[in-house]
């Protein structure tokens, strides 16, 4: 049996081709400066945009988020502590149960009473 020493050519690994896949991406520092003069505040014009003013009714139940998936939907709800809470059909919150969830918002029954909630705006 020949020795590796003993080979006209040594085995070497080959280089990795330019054209099989390029070299992954690696992460980079963030720039200390990314194009804003204030990094804490939002312009008042855009907090203006942005602000629908008593969109959402503080005092009770408003719904704030649907989610539809695989496993069926659920809700995001704002209650009037200010609490956030997802929730699903069946499910009890703010004294009522929840009997329906689709695209167009939530049905909950409080008090003997059907309540529809839809996104606000």
């Amino acid at each position: 049996m020949a020795d590796t020493w003993d080979l006209d050519e040594p085995f070497r690994p080959r280089a990795r081709p330019d054209d099989l896949v390029p070299e992954p991406l690696r992460p980079q520092r963030r720039p200390s400066d990314l194009g804003m003069e204030d990094h804490g505040n939002v312009p008042q014009s855009v907090q203006a945009d942005a602000t629908v003013p008593e969109a959402l009714p503080l005092d009770r139940t408003a719904l704030i988020g649907l989610f539809h998936g695989p496993d069926g939907s659920s809700a995001l709800l704002r209650l009037p502590s200010g609490s956030v809470v997802k929730v699903g059909a069946g499910e009890t919150v703010d004294g009522g149960r929840v009997t329906a969830i689709n695209q167009d918002g939530l049905r909950l029954r409080k008090g003997g009473e059907e309540i529809v909630l839809t996104m606000p705006g």
